[in-house]
C-alpha cells in the first residue's frame, strides 16, 4: 500500500516553510538582541521583507515588559510525580519587584486569538514550571503564582494580545491536572492502549495523518508553530 509522507500540513505549504526559516531568524535577532549584540545591520541587509517588518514591529512596539535580571532562551525543569517536566522560555524576566514575566515570541501568519492562547497547554506548563523552578533564577525566593505573568507578543501583531496573569487557586488546579494527565500516560502500555481521537479536525494539521488512514489531502491555513511548544515530560530517572 502506497503511503503518502509525510504528508502536506497545509494547502499554502510554500507560504507555511517560508515562514519557518524567518521565524527562527527573528527569534534568533531577538536573543541576539538580549545579550546587548548590535543586529541592526544583519536586518538591513537581509532580504527578507517579513522578517524587516516583524523587526520594526518590535523596535516601534515592544513588549510592556519590567527591568530586571533577563534570561533568553532558558530551560528550566521541575519534578512531576516520577518524572520531569521541562519548559524551554524565550525570555524570562525576574523583575525588581519581585514579578516573573515570561515572554513568548509568535511569528506565525494566522492572526492570535487570545482566548486560545489563555487556556493552551504551553500557557498551562510555562506559569506552572516558572512558580515551581523559577526558585533557581531568584537565589532561591519562592514565587507567588500571583507574581507571574506570561506576555505573548505576535510580531505581526504587536499590540494585540494582553498579558496573562496566574493566581494559587489556577496553580492546584494545574498541578491535578498534570499529574493525572501523566499518570494516564504512564498507564498505557500497549499500540492499542493510545485511541485515535475522535476530532478528525485535529488530524488535518498533523503529516503522520495517512499512516492513520485519516487522509491525504492537506489542510488549509496552519498557524507555523517556530516556538516548537517547547515543553517536554521525561523520566526522572532519564534527566
Amino acid at each position: 500500500k502506497d503511503i503518502d509522507w509525510p504528508a502536506p500540513v497545509t494547502t499554502a505549504s510554500r507560504s507555511f516553510e517560508a515562514s519557518i526559516p524567518s521565524g527562527q531568524r527573528f527569534h534568533h535577532l531577538v536573543h541576539q538582541d538580549a545579550l546587548g549584540l548590535d543586529v541592526s545591520d544583519s536586518v538591513a541587509e537581509s532580504d527578507d521583507a517579513r522578517l524587516q517588518q516583524w523587526w520594526r514591529n518590535y523596535r516601534l512596539h515592544p513588549p510592556n515588559i519590567p527591568e530586571g535580571q533577563t534570561f533568553s532562551e532558558i530551560e528550566v525543569s521541575v519534578p512531576l510525580v516520577d518524572y520531569r517536566l521541562v519548559a524551554k522560555f524565550d525570555r524570562l524576566i525576574s523583575a525588581q519587584d519581585g514579578r516573573i514575566v515570561i515572554v513568548d515570541w509568535k511569528t506565525g501568519n494566522r492572526r492570535p486569538d487570545q482566548n486560545e492562547l489563555r487556556t493552551s497547554w504551553q500557557t498551562v506548563v510555562y506559569r506552572y514550571v516558572a512558580v515551581e523552578g523559577g526558585g533557581r533564577l531568584t537565589e532561591g525566593d519562592p514565587i507567588a503564582p500571583e507574581h507571574v505573568s506570561l506576555v505573548y507578543w505576535h510580531a505581526a501583531y504587536p499590540a494585540l494580545l494582553q498579558p496573562i496573569g496566574y493566581s494559587q487557586a489556577e496553580h492546584d488546579e494545574v498541578r491535578r491536572r498534570l499529574e493525572s494527565i501523566v499518570a494516564e500516560i504512564a498507564a498505557l502500555e500497549t499500540a492499542a492502549d493510545f485511541a485515535k481521537t475522535d476530532d478528525w479536525g485535529l488530524c488535518r494539521g498533523c503529516e503522520f495523518r495517512s499512516y492513520c488512514g485519516r487522509g491525504r489531502v492537506a489542510g488549509g491555513e496552519w498557524e507555523v508553530r517556530e516556538d516548537r511548544l517547547e515543553l517536554e515530560v521525561v523520566p526522572e530517572a532519564e534527566y
